[in-house]
């Protein structure tokens, strides 16, 4: 494992950080659309803390999966049928 952190420093960052940015931006709008949604919606869907923990710890992949297949599953909730 290489530990050593000087090559952090030989990068040139003024260089990187316009392509770098863009990503960023977008992996933290992800983030913050998908757990308003989340906050709205987490009496109807299925399985809501899982869900939660996929936005939060799996980066720009969980939000995708949350907004596109997390919504539609529903809580089928049968204590209020009968």
């Amino acid at each position: 494992m290489n530990t050593d952190i000087t090559a952090l420093l030989e990068i040139e960052w003024s260089t990187i950080l316009p392509f770098l940015m863009p990503v960023v931006i977008l992996n933290i709008s992800l983030i913050g659309v998908a757990l308003y949604d989340w906050v709205k919606r987490k009496d109807l869907i299925a399985t809501p803390y899982s869900w939660l923990m996929a936005i939060l710890l799996v980066q720009s992949l969980g939000p995708i999966l949350y907004l596109v297949i997390g919504r539609k599953v529903i809580r089928n909730d049968y204590s209020q049928k009968s």
